[in-house]
Formats: structure tokens, C-alpha cells, sequence
């Protein structure tokens, strides 16, 4: 028993170590997007500058309302896209977790050899702009984002947790696959909804490349590709071959690293206030199947 206690302090120790090891490293990005770009120049990123400062801060909220409507439109199509995305990756994963589905292994296949292949980024535009035309159409952004690796996480859940004599009783008493989906399977798998959730979630969050390619109205564009925007601004400004005399000047108001660092903690604040509260339902749902087959 002594030995336990030992043991679990000392396991408690290493994880406090390796908790500060992840967090460190976020305050010193944190206190660096509040100095002054003469203090990181100086003396380099510190806990404590040389000179305190909220210019890159004030440079990323002068966008002002457009800030606000990314904002905005990167809640919206994080939201809708993630609880698409895990609608159509929940019905697919049940209906490959009925080992007499008759189609199981080829659609099977044809979900492992996603991972491998893709029609390319250059076929994909092209299919998008002018045969769906969504050129420019808010509507690309919220198409749901299927991944193999975690639809076979909710079939590995489901045949691991939902017992298929539940099943069956439930198609005894009458009930169809639309019925025992929506009322037996989806109540029981919320733990691996939610840790899948989770990661569709952040590939949503994360998406610039998207909207940069497809959406050309300001008002639709979404949180990641207006910083992105805000990033190649800064470097065109910091670019020594530019010889525009009113782009010198400008660069001289923009503080470079500091605002990098602003832009930083905007796009993974709200990703780190919301991790606490899927964590345990994200663990939970990564490790079963571990143990059952």
C-alpha cells in the first residue's frame, strides 16, 4: 500500500512537470503579444520585457467590426460543420459495424483508401467552382469534413459498447435502422461523439486554406484567413524590396512580432477554454477498444 502511495506521487509529480512543459510555453507567447517589439528584439521572448506594450494587440482590433464578423463566421461554420460532419460519420460507422452488412468490407476499403489517396486540390477546385459553384459561396466552407481514422473510431465504440442483443431487441419490437440509430445507438455513443467532436471541431477552427482559396467577399470571410490575410500584410510591409514610400511609413506603426503573437492567442484562446470540458469524453472516447475487440 506504501509503495502505491509512492507510486502515485511520483506520477503525480511527472504530470504536474509535463502540464507546466505544455503551459510554459503559451504564457511566454501570451506576455510576448503584450511587449513591445523593441523589447523582443532586444532581448528576445521573456516572461518579463524590457518594455511593456499593446501595439500588436491594437493592431490586430483595428479591424474592428471585421474582426467581429469572423469571428462570428468561424462560431458559425465550426458549429454547423462539426455537427453535419458527425451526423453522416455516426450513420456510416453504424452501418459498417453490422458484421452482416453485405457491403461491409468493400465500403470498408473504399473508407482505408481514403486515407491514401485524394482527387487533388487542383481537380477539387475545379469541380467546386464550376460544376457546384460555390466560388465565393459561403456554403464551401460549412460541407461536412469526413475522416476515416474517425469513423472507425465510432464503429470500433460501437461494436465494443453497444451490446447487439440490444439491437436486436429493438427490431423485435418493431423498430427500423433510422429508429435503433437515432433512439439506441446515438444516446449511448455521445462519449465518442464527443472526443470525435472534439477534433472535427479543430480542424474547422483551423481551416484557412479554404477560404482563402474560395471566398473573395470580405464580410464571409472566416476567423483563420483574415489573420492570414493580416500575416501576408505584415510580411509585404516588411518585405525590403517594397519601395513604396506610404508602405515604408505604414511598416513603421505595424509591430511585426508582437502582432504575430496577438494573432496567435486570438486563434487558440477559444480552443483552450474549450479543451477542459471535452477532456474527459476525448480520452474516453480515443481509448476504448483497446481492451475490447
Amino acid at each position: 500500500m506504501k509503495k502505491k502511495s509512492v507510486g502515485q506521487i511520483v506520477l503525480l509529480v511527472v504530470m504536474i512537470v509535463l502540464a507546466l512543459v505544455c503551459l510554459v510555453p503559451m504564457l511566454l507567447v501570451l506576455a510576448a503579444s503584450f511587449s513591445s517589439d523593441y523589447s523582443l528584439k532586444k532581448k528576445g521572448f521573456s516572461f518579463i520585457p524590457l518594455e511593456w506594450s499593446t501595439e500588436g494587440w491594437e493592431y490586430v482590433l483595428s479591424m474592428g467590426s471585421q474582426l467581429v464578423l469572423s469571428y462570428r463566421n468561424t462560431f458559425c461554420i465550426t458549429i454547423v460543420g462539426t455537427l453535419v460532419s458527425l451526423l453522416f460519420m455516426s450513420m456510416l460507422a453504424y452501418v459498417l459495424s453490422h458484421r452482416n452488412f453485405v457491403f461491409r468490407k468493400p465500403f470498408s476499403m473504399f473508407l482505408l483508401g481514403t486515407m491514401l489517396f485524394s482527387g487533388g486540390q487542383l481537380s477539387t477546385y475545379m469541380i467546386n467552382t464550376t460544376v457546384y459553384h460555390l466560388k465565393d459561396n459561403m456554403l464551401i466552407l460549412f460541407l461536412p469534413s469526413i475522416s476515416a481514422m474517425q469513423v472507425i473510431i465510432l464503429r470500433t465504440y460501437i461494436q465494443g459498447n453497444i451490446a447487439d442483443a440490444l439491437m436486436e431487441s429493438a427490431k423485435i419490437d418493431g423498430a427500423g435502422d433510422f429508429r435503433i440509430y437515432a433512439q439506441v445507438v446515438m444516446p449511448l455513443l455521445k462519449p465518442a461523439l464527443a472526443s470525435v467532436s472534439f477534433m472535427v471541431a479543430i480542424s474547422y477552427w483551423n481551416n484557412w486554406e479554404t477560404g482563402y482559396l474560395y471566398i473573395k467577399t470580405q464580410a464571409k470571410l472566416p476567423l483563420q484567413t483574415l489573420l492570414m490575410q493580416i500575416e501576408k500584410r505584415i510580411e509585404m510591409l516588411n518585405n525590403p524590396n517594397v519601395s513604396n514610400v506610404a508602405a515604408s511609413q505604414l511598416w513603421e506603426s505595424v509591430p511585426e512580432l508582437s502582432a504575430r503573437m496577438a494573432m496567435l492567442v486570438t486563434v487558440i484562446g477559444p480552443i483552450m477554454i474549450a479543451y477542459p470540458f471535452f477532456q474527459k469524453y476525448f480520452v474516453q472516447g480515443l481509448t476504448v477498444g483497446s481492451v475490447k475487440g
